[in-house]
Formats: C-alpha cells, sequence, structure tokens
C-alpha cells in the first residue's frame, strides 16, 4: 500500500526545502516506493523523492498581491 496518492501535498524532512503535491510515484529495486513531487511555488518544477524523505503537509491558503 502507498503511503501518498496523487493530489497529495508534501515537504521534505531534512536538507534544502520542497513543498509540493504528488504527481506521479516510482520505483527501483534501491527505492522501492518513490514519488515526484511539483513545486507549490514553482509550477511545473518537480524532484523526485524516496517515500522516508516525505511528510504530509498541509499549505496555507495562497494569497494575491
Amino acid at each position: 500500500m502507498s503511503k501518498y496518492k496523487l493530489g497529495d501535498t508534501v515537504a521534505k524532512v531534512s536538507g534544502a526545502q520542497w513543498h509540493g503535491t504528488i504527481v506521479g510515484t516510482y520505483s527501483t529495486e534501491l527505492t522501492p516506493e518513490g514519488y515526484a513531487v511539483e513545486s507549490w511555488t514553482e509550477k511545473g518544477s518537480v524532484q523526485i523523492y524516496p517515500v522516508k524523505a516525505l511528510e504530509a503537509w498541509t499549505p496555507k491558503e495562497k494569497t494575491h498581491d
């Protein structure tokens, strides 16, 4: 069973920050459960992370100037 589903919002747990939305999954021999995460602030920018590098995150409402 997968920890996250498409559309869930997550954040990296350590190191450089990354907050975003799960847009895909991947699996390799070394990373049986991994996720593609589209940035919350830079639309179209995607990073991939193993499940252990992520935690659930609830974004604050975006405001417009």
